[in-house]
């Protein structure tokens, strides 16, 4: 069954977010075709790494552009796509990686459902973590359509 879900409620989903509505740092949400544009501002982000902090001083907007390379075996790989005044932001998703091991472990999300790799691409488990609130549910395929996030799934 193919199911389209704005990114609040994919999230939600995934067990990422509580309720369904973005973070207040998400300033916007759209995309055409396979692509997933975000928009942040991250000044409002809670206990950044300093590097982070310092930068978010400078140029408080990032803009993101997010794709679905590769689905396997229930994880998907995106390639990130970031700049912040026109500086490859996407290159600091390195300093990012422990506030979202944090995260994943205070809502009690398995351990690596979220992997940052250092060529600014992000493996994201969805099965794992599917399974985690859906148990018995099977992600065949994610992919990004037209601003909506879209999973193909068996019961």
């Amino acid at each position: 069954m193919r199911t389209e879900m704005t990114l609040a409620d994919t999230l939600n989903t995934l067990g990422l977010l509580g309720g369904s509505t973005l973070p207040r740092f998400v300033t916007e949400v759209g995309g055409q075709g396979d692509v997933l544009d975000v928009v942040a501002d991250a000044r409002s982000v809670k206990s950044l790494p300093g590097p982070l902090k310092m930068a978010t001083r400078l140029v408080p907007a990032v803009r993101s552009k997010l794709r679905v390379e590769e689905f396997d075996g229930g994880v998907a790989v995106l390639s990130v796509d970031a700049s912040a005044g026109g500086l490859p932001a996407h290159k600091l998703l390195g300093l990012a990686k422990s506030r979202i091991e944090s995260v994943l472990e205070s809502k009690g999300l398995p351990a690596g459902s979220v992997q940052i790799r250092p060529d600014a691409r992000i493996a994201l488990d969805v099965q794992r973590l599917v399974e985690a609130r859906h148990p018995g549910t099977v992600v065949q395929n994610m992919a990004f359509a037209d601003g909506k996030v879209a999973f193909d799934t068996a019961a």
